[in-house]
């Protein structure tokens, strides 16, 4: 009897699905969550990824969901209903609840030093969404990852003179986190330990927002060596640019080489240290791809 409701679009279990354990069922309503607030439907590309993992098409089950009271067509969008609303609600604090356990299996794995586990765990959890993705967090990592981010457990720079070893620790483990996920957060002033506010304490911004610029320069640091090394270890890249957020915050030091290329041997170190940003020196080397007609012969 469940397959033939499958098939031809039964009364379906709100509360049920958001609850499953079986992603066809929870894949639902994860697609309903994405018409709240109202939304277009999605393009060619993304309903053949739906299909795969939903029991019925993804034309279907729009179609299941507007007949059962759950979704209501609003001129080109669709938007869920006040009786679907529960379920979207469940699930979504489903969602915040999964995120969370994620997050604290990986600093606690980041604390022990092991980034490959924590990687491993980062892609047990996204793998579990319907699409194989989490909404907050970066893009598919490689392989490499979690040694890149591990060189960030090791870093022994000028960026972090000045501090205790306490402090040293505790915000490269920030840093860490946050460039596993391939994301960045502010974190709680209660999350900060108070050795930490005191060292990194500044009259020009909020500790939280101190702390969250000191670690973003140190994750930036380790990306930018990769991509040196990168360029210089192989003969498919013979120059590199200076980038830069170009803002209200960006120094003029840093402003002025925005754009500029050299040589990848002759490019200049970052991050600046005559870079007098509050925020620090948030410069990035970019690759400067060359096409085969610019390659010599």
């Amino acid at each position: 009897m469940g397959f033939f409701k499958k098939l031809f679009g039964g009364k379906l279990d709100g509360a049920a699905l958001a609850q499953s354990t079986d992603k066809s069922d929870y894949a639902q309503i994860d697609l309903l969550a994405r018409f709240d607030p109202a939304a277009p439907l999605q393009d060619a590309s993304l309903r053949q990824r739906w299909t795969r993992v939903l029991p019925r098409s993804y034309e279907e089950t729009i179609e299941l969901f507007v007949k059962q009271g759950w979704l209501e067509q609003r001129g080109d969008t669709y938007q869920v209903t006040a009786e679907a609303a529960p379920f979207v609600a469940l699930y979504r604090a489903r969602l915040e609840s999964g995120k969370q356990r994620a997050m604290d299996k990986v600093h606690q794995a980041i604390r022990a030093g092991d980034t490959g586990e924590a990687l491993e765990i980062r892609r047990r959890y996204e793998s579990s969404h319907p699409l194989g993705s989490a909404d907050w967090s970066g893009p598919e990592p490689q392989l490499s990852r979690s040694s890149l981010t591990r060189r960030i457990l090791f870093l022994n720079h000028w960026l972090l003179d000045g501090f205790s070893p306490a402090t040293v620790e505790w915000l490269k483990q920030y840093a860490a986190e946050q460039h596993l996920w391939e994301t960045s957060w502010r974190l709680d002033l209660a999350q900060i330990p108070r050795a930490v506010q005191d060292e990194l304490a500044s009259p020009e911004m909020e500790i939280s927002e101190a702390v969250y610029w000191k670690a973003y320069q140190v994750a930036l640091y380790v990306d930018n060596q990769e991509t040196w090394q990168r360029c210089k270890g192989g003969d498919h890249v013979r120059r590199i640019a200076v980038m830069t957020v170009d803002d209200a915050h960006t120094c003029d030091h840093c402003r002025s080489l925005h754009g500029q290329e050299y040589l990848v041997a002759r490019v200049p170190e970052l991050p600046h240290r005559t870079c007098t940003s509050t925020r620090g020196c948030r410069c990035r080397y970019e690759p400067v791809l060359e096409s085969y007609e610019d390659l010599p012969a």
